[in-house]
């Protein structure tokens, strides 16, 4: 496998995310793409990346798909070095087991990590269906958690069919935070409300996702009554990165 992505900039964003909640990463690179899902260390969040090929400025996989394993850490801590219009490439050497991580900008830099010996597959997105959506400025929601976060540990989410709103409460034991969208609000782009629901979900797994915001517009919110959360942000046909949290009981 040989890719290149046209700057650094994206690719940061995105491992700095996943990194919050995993310290190595199985992908698997397919002709539509490069795929990762895991679980979290604490088996209570699943991390989603799809990297379509419109994501790079050139992409070349051996045969139909190849599974590789790396650690992420350094990854990040690899990428931190590189500015962000300067162009990345990942290139796989299985005879050697070697990921080399190269930095194009006025001059080219090479980095060399040993592959991980890969334990399974990539994990099978969980099928979860999730009545209430809501599709939103993905800044505007970052702005929600971080208020929350300052608040409490936990982030309770309400809903109200007969008002058509989604309510975001963090209690305190002497402060608390309440906001409440509707439809109208300039920061929600659509909102499905069909029933009336409460559930809890970590404020801090919450604020560690929120990162992927800087390259996001939007972020489509999806959960249920004692269901899980999924937070879905995608760049047009980039790429996406989605997020599965189990609700607090």
């Amino acid at each position: 496998m040989e890719v290149v992505f046209p700057q650094a900039k994206e690719l940061r964003s995105i491992l700095s995310a996943a990194t919050a909640f995993l310290s190595e990463g199985t992908f698997k690179a397919k002709n539509d793409g490069i795929f990762l899902a895991s679980l979290d260390s604490a088996n209570v969040a699943v991390i989603i990346v799809d990297m379509y090929p419109n994501m790079f400025l050139d992409y070349k996989i051996d045969g139909e798909e190849e599974i590789f394993t790396v650690n992420l850490e350094d990854l990040k801590k690899i990428l931190s070095k590189a500015k962000t219009k300067e162009q990345i490439s990942w290139k796989t050497d299985k005879k050697k087991n070697k990921f080399i991580l190269s930095i194009k900008g006025k001059s080219t830099r090479s980095f060399t990590l040993p592959l991980i010996e890969t334990e399974g597959n990539v994990l099978d997105i969980p099928s979860l269906d999730l009545r209430i959506k809501l599709e939103m400025d993905a800044k505007a929601f970052s702005e929600i958690v971080s208020s929350a976060k300052v608040i409490a540990d936990e982030l309770k989410i309400t809903t109200d069919p007969d008002k058509n709103t989604i309510s975001f409460i963090a209690e305190g034991e002497l402060k608390d935070m309440r906001i409440d969208l509707t439809s109208q609000d300039e920061g929600v782009l659509s909102m499905e409300v069909p029933e009336k629901v409460t559930v809890r979900y970590s404020v801090d797994y919450l604020y560690k996702i929120t990162k992927v915001a800087t390259i996001s517009d939007t972020v489509m919110i999806k959960f249920d009554q004692d269901k899980p959360i999924w937070l879905d942000y995608r760049s047009l046909d980039k790429f996406r990165f989605g997020f599965v949290l189990a609700p607090r009981e």
